[in-house]
């Protein structure tokens, strides 16, 4: 191995890859993919073939491979032994949803837990998430709402623990999340998350239809980012109370980039970014 080569520890592999730490130990442990060098300390160092490696996999993940079919891809040498393809859903989805028909909690957290240990979160909401809320929707209905609530629970509290847990290690500073849709829904602890293992100090505030009061709080200077998440049409003065933090941050933009010093005394710290990236359409009149 050449002593010269670039290693990276695992949080800045983590922030190449966007695959958490936490993932990549439960890949090396469970399934012996990606055998990273260690320090005399035992930190994990990984080469660059390791991180090309990391993406080859997440690549796989992406078509619906199972994370327990991928050894299998690593080792093969032969074209037509890359012939597995997945099914839309991960293999675990036929085992979490036969949980939840018994209600066996302890079972389908289980399934949950070890998901998100396992999958990066994208892979998750695209393969996880999507396929048992649409399995769930196509229910009967007396079925389909004590299923979906014991789903949803789950979920949530799942996200809640991970968020804390990533806000442990941010470095970004701090990000006020904002769901616009009614409280508990999934898709918004979903979005809150991922900007969490951004690497935010995320808090969320769920269930908003009021937001003048976030005025206030921007002024002051609390949070360097503030983001909205939506899946219905925002009301009016929903869309203006967010014009007006734009309008905030652009002009805080100007008077940092003029006159830096100048912009950090007057708003202490840096300039607010808002964020609409949740929104399912752009505000009116906006492209």
């Amino acid at each position: 191995m050449d002593s010269k080569e670039k290693r990276y520890a695992i949080r800045e592999v983590a922030e190449i890859t966007g695959v958490k730490p936490v993932t990549l130990r439960a890949w090396q442990r469970r399934y012996h993919l990606v055998e990273p060098s260690r320090t005399e300390k035992g930190h994990r160092l990984y080469s660059e073939q390791d991180i090309q490696q990391i993406q080859q996999i997440q690549s796989w993940l992406a078509k619906g491979i199972s994370i327990g079919n991928v050894a299998q891809l690593l080792q093969a040498t032969d074209a037509a032994d890359l012939e597995l393809s997945g099914s839309g859903g991960l293999e675990e989805c036929e085992s979490f949803l036969s949980a939840l028909a018994q209600l066996n909690r302890g079972k389908a957290e289980a399934v949950m837990v070890a998901i998100l240990k396992n999958y990066p979160l994208e892979i998750v909401i695209q393969q996880f998430v999507i396929p048992i809320d649409e399995a769930l929707l196509r229910m009967k209905s007396s079925q389909q709402s004590i299923q979906r609530g014991l789903f949803q629970s789950m979920l949530i509290g799942q996200c809640a623990w991970m968020i804390t847990t990533a806000n442990r290690a941010c470095h970004l500073g701090k990000c006020l999340c904002v769901s616009l849709d009614p409280v508990g829904s999934i898709w918004a602890w979903l979005h809150t998350l991922k900007i969490a293992e951004q690497g935010y100090f995320t808090a969320l505030l769920d269930g908003v239809e009021e937001l003048s009061g976030l005025l206030e709080h921007a002024s002051e200077g609390t949070f360097q980012r503030i983001d909205f998440f939506s899946n219905r049409a925002l009301t009016g003065k929903q869309q203006q109370v967010i014009r007006q933090l734009q309008q905030a941050q652009m002009q805080t933009a100007d008077v940092a980039a003029q006159t830096p010093q100048q912009g950090r005394e007057l708003r202490g710290q840096t300039p607010l970014v808002v964020t609409c990236d949740g929104l399912l359409q752009p505000l009116d009149g906006e492209a």
